[in-house]
């Protein structure tokens, strides 16, 4: 009979890199650094997964420390209870959060190690493999300190030239400025192509309407978080908006999506697997929002271990709502801001021909991770590595 894997080891690698000129980001704010921590785990069976948590390293890594205790020495397979019981235990602070990044990076890395247990990919554990290529959409056009537009059209002009015909641009600064920014995007994308806009909770319901009049000639295919996601009287104020709305990526686990689920809030649901609990609640996520009737499209904005895991979920998402034919493209969201972590964290980073992304088929998270780039680019500091004693197998 075949030993059951368990944790033998679980370390931690913070990263973090300084942008230039200010940084860039949303209209709500811009980011000096793109920051992200890998999580390594390795099993009784000699197996390595990793995982990536969404946040500030320094203030993740003592979460990813409580966490990584409980862990070690347990059987691989145990993972949806893993964030359950942290959230219902520690309901009081626990819930929501950093806390639930630091899950959802060792969620992520449990389901990479499992799969590679049996030489799989990690969309063969997920539902099974429904697609081998995705529709990507360049994440792109965002607010810069200068907010320079004939910078800003060069950008829309380039991704156009890279072969996207989807692009989502960040808008909510003023309404003059959110059409002349989604009119540049157009310009590039064609008639035919597609605009997401998105506000970043950067609006109020007021100030969301007047910003979405003035666009919607142009067409947008959807509004990313057009308010923040507690103003829940501003929800209600522009659900009648006439455009399809989405949020997720500042939602966590499936309590926080399920009232906006059921709700209706939103008509595209957005979880990011960095942040809602790994694959284990993305799961339950994807379930709630085809039980509502509702499109999934997820959010990625991390390392190449973040874009590897989407790709894997993308890959055992089924078309429901929709039948055989006339669904909407499954959309893959390909940040294309500067971040070296994007591509230094992979030996073959994730790479877009013709706006389609090719889904990796290797086993788990389907890709390699160039491991010495990693260890030479942490805050070693902030860290965390821990081995289990050798009674620890016996641990559930």
């Amino acid at each position: 009979m075949r030993t059951r894997p368990f944790v033998t080891e679980v370390e931690t690698f913070p990263l973090e890199v300084e942008l230039e000129d200010g940084g860039y980001g949303s209209a709500r704010a811009r980011v000096a650094a793109r920051v992200a921590t890998l999580v390594k785990i390795t099993t009784s069976d000699g197996v390595s997964g990793w995982g990536e948590a969404f946040g500030p390293p320094r203030q993740v890594a003592p979460f990813l420390a409580d966490i990584a205790r409980e862990v070690v020495g347990t059987p691989v397979d145990v993972r949806e209870t893993r964030t359950l019981d942290m959230v219902s235990q520690g309901y009081h602070h626990l819930s929501w959060g950093l806390p639930v990044a630091a899950a959802s990076g060792i969620d992520i890395a449990l389901w990479d190690a499992y799969a590679r247990t049996f030489g799989v990919p990690a969309s063969h554990l997920l539902g099974g493999a429904l697609h081998t290529t995705v529709h990507a959409y360049a994440s792109s056009g965002y607010v810069t300190r200068d907010q320079d537009l004939g910078r800003f059209r060069d950008t829309m002009a380039k991704h156009a030239a890279e072969g996207f015909t989807a692009v989502k641009i960040k808008l909510g600064i003023a309404p003059r400025d959110d059409r002349a920014r989604t009119e540049a995007a157009r310009e590039a994308m064609g008639g035919d192509g597609v605009v997401i806009v998105d506000y970043n909770g950067n609006a109020t319901a007021a100030t969301l309407v007047r910003s979405v009049d003035g666009i919607r000639d142009l067409d947008p295919y959807w509004v990313e978080e057009p308010v923040g996601p507690d103003d829940l009287a501003g929800w209600r104020a522009v659900r009648g908006v006439g455009v399809p709305l989405s949020a997720g990526e500042a939602l966590y686990t499936r309590y926080g999506f399920r009232d906006p689920i059921a709700e209706r809030r939103i008509d595209i649901v957005q979880p990011d697997l960095t942040k809602c609990g790994g694959f284990s609640e993305g799961q339950v996520i994807r379930q709630l929002a085809a039980a509502w009737n509702l499109q999934l499209s997820p959010h990625c904005w991390g390392t190449g271990v973040a874009q590897a895991a989407t790709l894997q979920f993308l890959a055992a998402t089924p078309t429901v709502p929709f039948g055989m034919a006339g669904e909407p493209p499954l959309f893959f969201e390909f940040d294309r801001g500067h971040n070296p972590l994007r591509e230094g964290v992979l030996v073959d980073p994730v790479a877009a021909r013709g706006g389609v992304v090719a889904i990796p088929d290797g086993p788990g998270l389907g890709v390699t991770i160039d491991e010495e780039w990693v260890r030479g680019h942490a805050m070693k500091e902030h860290g965390v590595r821990l081995r289990a004693h050798a009674t620890s197998s016996t641990r559930r």
